[in-house]
């Protein structure tokens, strides 16, 4: 149980560290924001309480606004998939896949799914942070445009962070 808990926080504050010295400090262009933080929850357990991970998710994204100074976009952003992360999961996964399995891994889950897997959570995400961001619907094509180039460099840059980190995503 310690140990559990112990690596989750360490989990927590190196992405988080990741995300607020390194990630935000890279220039990638003008329409490109990754947020790499979102890694966070998605190696939360798969069973996960929705209490717990959208706590964690709030938690996570308040962290991440209070270094920015976004009033609640990444936290509000971040909860919305936290809550959302269950059934996306049951979308894409079979009960029977889950067996013996305890978090979302590449290892376990293969590339392909863990892929999916980044998607999906990343594209909610990041159109709920860009449009409450921009807070006009008139600007809707800039945020799909900042979605849609956003999110492919996110999923390239967290496959490359567990890839590196592999220990860190093991049972």
């Amino acid at each position: 149980m310690y140990t559990k808990l112990m690596r989750h926080i360490l989990l927590f504050i190196g992405i988080l560290a990741l995300q607020l010295f390194v990630v935000d400090n890279i220039r990638f262009g003008h329409f490109i924001h990754p947020c790499v933080y979102v890694l966070y929850v998605m190696l939360l357990p798969f069973d996960s309480s929705q209490v717990k991970l959208m706590l964690n998710g709030f938690i996570l994204g308040m962290a991440v606004d209070i270094f920015n100074g976004t009033p609640g976009l990444n936290a509000a952003a971040t909860v919305l998939i936290c809550y959302l992360r269950p059934y996306i999961i049951s979308l894409i996964t079979r009960k029977s896949e889950l067996e013996g399995k305890n978090y979302p891994s590449i290892n376990d889950m293969g590339l392909q799914w863990y892929v999916l897997y980044a998607l999906l959570l990343l594209i909610v995400h990041n159109l709920t942070l860009f449009l409450l961001e921009a807070f006009s619907f008139k600007l809707f094509g800039i945020v799909l445009l900042e979605t849609l180039v956003s999110v492919p460099v996110t999923i390239v840059i967290i496959i490359l962070i567990v890839y590196v980190f592999r220990p860190i995503n093991s049972k």
